[in-house]
């Protein structure tokens, strides 16, 4: 059983239906009551179970994990902003979570878990070429998520040097595709527009802003492929396309794909429709650590990514 945290956000439930697709048992928890997703709703009549749970409670947890015999775990589950709760409330999902699971993997011997981390990390660093995950970080963070995902890290990597275990933090891009209802996700806004016959106006945005991309369908590839692996020779894997798309470069493939689409972008940042904020860093990450490891490439270009996207919003193909 392989148990998923934070299970029915966007990560969670498209590595779900992988796994299951491939005949692997899946657990997935949430805090919230939220609509199950269409392409996962199948399989709760085989190999798929989804639980409530809360993490901050190293109880309930173990308990869990107990019930369940779960062998490994992806830990997904976050507060991705602090909100209108307090710090400290917050920082108990995010770190206090984290610490549970690692304790609770460690106590049932479960020796594999992955710890999904952020690009944030590498906030506050200037460098233009991809980053590498050695690279030493600011260890200052004044922002809610890097600070957080830089704290998981460290737990990972004390966890596995105290106990062995394989707690690797994977450091993930942007994500797009399907189902994908983040606040950042420029690329779904185009393409859900698209798709239904709406104009696209970005008149006031820069084309040329560009960041490390990588579609949903390589990202769960490629951690099933961290799943399999019969070790892992590393604790902190980059995840990402490992190439820098830009959004001009996802207007041409809608154009391209959909030659009736009104798609407008203009030549310069507005205050409304940038996603520019202190979070963003300015190169993408090298994913040769993982292509060499497991053999991963990334599948999904933009055109290929977008147009599978198209299929799904026009649709409902997912294959």
């Amino acid at each position: 059983m392989i148990l998923i945290t934070g299970g029915l956000g966007f990560l969670g439930c498209n590595l779900a239906k992988l796994l299951c697709d491939a005949g692997e048992s899946v657990l997935l928890t949430s805090n919230r009551n939220v609509e199950i997703p269409p392409l996962i709703a199948p399989f709760l009549e085989t190999n798929l179970k989804i639980t409530p749970l809360d993490i901050t409670s190293l109880e309930k947890v173990s308990q869990l994990i107990e019930k369940f015999g779960v062998k490994k775990i992806v830990h997904a589950a976050i507060r991705s902003e602090k909100g209108d709760t307090s710090l400290y409330q917050a920082m108990h999902v995010n770190i206090t979570g984290t610490i549970n699971v690692l304790e609770a993997a460690h106590r049932a011997g479960i020796h594999r878990v992955l710890f999904i981390s952020s690009e944030a990390v590498y906030q506050g660093m200037t460098d233009t070429t991809p980053f590498k995950e050695e690279e030493k970080l600011f260890i200052t963070s004044d922002r809610f998520i890097p600070g957080t995902k830089k704290a998981g890290e460290i737990l990972c990597l004390m966890y596995g040097k105290e106990y062995g275990m394989e707690a690797a933090s994977i450091r993930l891009t942007r994500l797009y595709g399907p189902l994908y209802k983040g606040i950042r996700n420029l690329p779904g806004l185009m393409v859900e527009n698209a798709a239904k016959g709406k104009p696209i106006n970005l008149e006031n945005h820069d084309p040329s802003e560009a960041h490390d991309f990588i579609y949903i369908k390589d990202a769960v590839r490629a951690l099933t492929l961290l799943l399999s692996a019969p070790r892992l020779r590393h604790r902190i894997y980059n995840l990402g396309f490992g190439k820098l798309t830009s959004i001009g470069e996802f207007a041409d493939a809608i154009r391209k794909l959909l030659p009736e689409a009104e798609v407008h972008v203009g030549d310069g940042p507005g205050p409304l429709v940038s996603t520019k904020t202190p979070m963003d860093i300015n190169a993408c990450v090298d994913i040769s650590r993982m292509r060499n490891e497991t053999g991963f490439t990334p599948e999904y270009d933009p055109y290929r990514g977008v147009e599978h996207y198209i299929n799904w919003a026009r649709h409902g193909i997912y294959k």
